[in-house]
């Protein structure tokens, strides 16, 4: 073989290297900006899926508060730990859940969550909001049977009664101890508190509801299933049933009529008055009914959110 040949083929030789050489490089920045160009597109739809997510989660959390606002939890929630599941469903890619709680006697949780796929495999978007809502009740639970400024006057032939707890109304006294009766001070009622006002002298039929009576001098057969508030003093001159809770700003004075009260009475006892039970009267202890009778004119108050966001 001539010097010239050899010195050819050395030339090709190293041509041939460069080559490979440059189309290594070549391919290798190929497939660098192929897969940056695939992280930005998975980064920009994991970014759209978390915030899809979180507009999912805070439509679901809003359909919540609207719940709680239109009252539907004193039928659905009525005790703790009761939970119910308003709004569930797909959506194109995932799902959104809605449910509220009742984690306390006067504490709503509404939980608000959603999932949407990222375009990951196994790497979905979570968003999950909740919303404390405190319940704002009117007055609190009464520790007593009766409650007036000053001690009641009974009567011999009058009964009061704090009978043992079942598990139910244990539930319902949440911790408060009732006696028969107390001395306490006359709570203060929202002015905005709705109540319906009833004339005791026009009604036939029984009352499920909060009512206001117009006047206080009862001289025809009233049954009352709820809250009864009176800013006067009460005369019973007929049969007055309770079930629930009366609220009386001055005094309760029998009168010939019967009083019968399931729940409890709350007396001011305004004026210097003595509230008193007379023969027949009869007041049982009931704090399941209390709190079924303030419910009524309970309402949410103000709230506090937080939300959470997860890329798995």
């Amino acid at each position: 073989m001539s010097a010239r040949t050899e010195q050819r083929e050395r030339r090709a030789g190293v041509a041939l290297l460069l080559a490979i050489v440059v189309t290594t490089l070549v391919g290798l920045c190929v497939l660098a900006l192929w897969q940056g160009a695939a992280g930005a597109t998975r980064a920009v739809a994991r970014e759209t899926a978390i915030i899809r997510a979180q507009s999912l989660t805070a439509a679901a959390a809003v359909r919540g508060i609207a719940a709680v606002d239109s009252g539907m939890w004193r039928a659905t929630l009525q005790e703790p730990s009761a939970v119910v599941v308003i709004d569930s469903g797909t959506v194109v890619g995932g799902w959104s859940r809605t449910a509220i709680a009742r984690v306390g006697w006067e504490t709503l949780l509404v939980r608000a969550s959603s999932e949407v796929a990222s375009g990951t495999p196994d790497v979905p978007a979570r968003a999950d909001r909740r919303v404390v809502i405190p319940l704002q009740p009117p007055l609190d639970l009464p520790s007593a049977a009766l409650t007036g400024r000053v001690p009641w006057e009974l009567d011999l032939g009058a009964l009061v009664d704090v009978p043992a707890p079942s598990s139910r109304e244990s539930n319902c006294r949440a911790g408060v101890h009732p006696v028969a009766q107390r001395a306490g001070a006359f709570p203060v009622l929202p002015a905005e508190l709705p109540l319906v006002v009833v004339n005791p002298d026009t009604v036939t039929m029984p009352i499920t509801g909060a009512i206001r009576l117009s006047h206080g001098r009862i001289q025809r057969q009233l049954r009352v299933t709820g809250m009864v508030v009176l800013d006067s003093e009460l005369v019973v001159q007929a049969d007055l049933q309770v079930t629930g809770v009366l609220v009386v700003q001055r005094s309760v004075r029998p009168a010939g009529g019967r009083l019968e009260v399931t729940g409890a009475v709350v007396t001011g006892d305004a004026g210097g008055g003595h509230s008193g039970l007379g023969v027949g009267d009869r007041v049982r202890y009931d704090a399941c009914a209390v709190r079924r009778a303030v419910e009524r004119t309970t309402g949410p108050g103000p709230t506090a959110i937080w939300t959470v966001l997860e890329l798995f």
